[in-house]
């Protein structure tokens, strides 16, 4: 009885020591403790304490969902933790990872500028996310010196590259922000493209400004470029461009449809108007458009048009581009 005794102690004190030792090692536990790498982690409304063990489990940013739920229980936070998006990083142990989440927000946030959108619309989503005014990023934007020798010297509108960038909203700076977006299309380009944009004999200029175009044309990376092929033949012959969203930049306006006064609208932007590439860019295009524009599809179609689900038609005559009309439209 003695000895039997003595062996459920000696169980129990292991057991003690062993949990003891897996709660010490999962409190201190990190997925990469020399590593600064990012994981965004999405926590859905009325998500429980064991649905967001289970994805910190998952992303490998915890070592134990027990003890996890086990500290959050401990410390009466197993409703606390907050829904939304959440930077966390690989060197983060459990306890840092759990304030993370109570307080909702991390050191660092997340700003997603899409494909296609103006500095305007840039600088609006910035105030919006209270990292600095629009007026200030835009006035940065048109007066502030960038060392990058690809920049035209009087506009940066197609310039800022359309990316999730991760921000310390602290420490924002606007002409900080602005030169990582420039470095991040610097980055993005390679040298075989750098090569192609001077075997083209079009000037980087150029090329931005029609990407900027077929990004505003065709969100389909697949079909870009093959409109950047009919767009870079209609200007070598001479005819006009005849891009609606050119009309729409000149409107000031990203999307909607255009009405007759809208399409004699007096502006150098006005492709339907005047013939030739338009003084800027009217977007920031993304990586696809731009080498849609560097590398475009030569096809023997002069004509295009989208239907109301967004999906391209392609006519080589404007016979066959007024049956596209009658059939898509």
């Amino acid at each position: 009885m003695k000895k039997l005794f003595i062996l459920i102690i000696g169980l129990l004190v292991f057991g003690i020591f062993w949990f003891y030792s897996l709660y010490t090692s999962t409190l201190n536990y990190s997925l990469d403790s020399d590593s600064d790498d990012r994981v965004i982690i999405d926590i859905e409304k009325g998500s429980t304490a064991s649905d967001v063990a289970g994805l910190l489990y998952e992303k490998g940013l915890i070592k134990n969902t027990t003890v996890f739920k086990l500290y959050l229980k401990q410390n009466d936070m197993s409703n606390q933790i907050k829904a939304g998006r959440i930077v966390l990083k690989e060197n983060f142990d459990m306890k840092t990872i759990v304030a993370t989440l109570v307080e909702g927000k991390s050191d660092e946030m997340i700003a997603t500028l899409l494909e296609g959108w103006t500095l305007e619309q840039i600088a609006d989503y910035l105030e919006q996310s209270s990292l600095t005014q629009a007026d200030d990023f835009i006035n940065c934007a048109k007066t502030c010196t960038f060392d990058f020798e690809f920049l035209p010297e009087k506009y940066l509108e197609g310039y800022l590259y359309p990316d999730t960038y991760f921000i310390n909203p602290v420490s924002f700076n606007d002409k900080v922000f602005i030169t990582r977006l420039i470095q991040t299309l610097e980055n993005k380009l390679s040298d075989d493209d750098w090569d192609a944009v001077e075997e083209s004999g079009r000037t980087f200029e150029e090329i931005m400004i029609m990407a900027s175009i077929v990004e505003r044309e065709e969100r389909n990376s697949d079909e870009q470029p093959t409109i950047a092929g009919i767009l870079w033949d209609r200007l070598d012959n001479g005819v006009g461009l005849g891009a609606d969203a050119t009309v729409l930049y000149a409107l000031g306006r990203t999307k909607g449809g255009l009405t007759y006064n809208d399409l004699q609208t007096d502006s150098p932007y006005n492709t339907r108007k005047y013939r030739g590439l338009p003084p800027t860019p009217i977007a920031n295009p993304g990586i696809s458009s731009i080498r849609a524009a560097i590398y475009p599809k030569k096809t023997d179609y002069f004509y295009y048009l989208h239907d109301e689900n967004g999906v391209a038609h392609y006519a080589e005559t404007l016979e066959g581009h007024n049956i596209n009309k009658r059939k898509y439209l």
